[in-house]
């Protein structure tokens, strides 16, 4: 065998070799792929099959009352909001604790959008349990901050969306993160 078939040769080998690695590393990945997407999927639909807690549904039972009496109340999208139709209220005069906005918060992240929302702003929020909802809850609590931020008379209020975001950034986003990186943002 000459010089030149043996270099060929060699060569075919390493390509061969390197070719077969990369199917294995190609191959493992999508198995570690599907299995932390079957995971979270998992998560997701054992939080999207929980029941609306009781004082969820009298909260959702009032607001629908509320705008049926008097549609004309809600002037701004932002009185619509998932978190507002399931009870979340802040501030020092009707304001929840905050274990119980805390659970509105997550409950919501994971909840069908109630049909009294309209449906156009209800696409904004995103599908149950997915990195947008999360993101939107997120960011419809800052900005209901920021308005507020230089009012006077607010100032428990947006201390209260103020640490509600807090609380959600530090406890869930390495979650949302995980949704969206495995097929579940939007």
């Amino acid at each position: 065998m000459e010089f030149e078939d043996l270099l060929l040769l060699v060569i075919l080998i390493i390509a061969a070799y390197i070719y077969i690695v990369s199917q294995n590393e190609k191959t493992k990945r999508a198995r570690e792929y599907a299995e932390k997407h079957a995971e979270l999927q998992a998560r997701r639909s054992k939080e999207m099959q929980k029941p609306l807690p009781k004082y969820m549904q009298r909260a959702l039972s009032q607001f629908e009352a509320e705008y049926q009496r008097n549609p004309g109340a809600f002037k701004s999208m932002h009185e619509f909001s998932p978190l507002a139709c399931f009870g979340y209220k802040v501030g020092k005069t009707n304001g929840l604790p905050g274990q119980l906005r805390h659970e509105i918060i997550y409950f919501t992240w994971y909840a069908e959008i109630p049909s009294i929302v309209p449906s156009q702003y209800a696409r904004e929020w995103g599908d149950p349990g997915t990195s947008k909802r999360f993101s939107k809850i997120r960011s419809h609590l800052s900005m209901l901050a920021n308005q507020r931020r230089s009012r006077k008379g607010y100032e428990v209020a947006v201390s209260h969306w103020d640490s509600d975001v807090k609380w959600l950034t530090e406890n869930y986003s390495d979650l949302a993160f995980q949704y969206s990186q495995y097929g579940f943002k939007s």
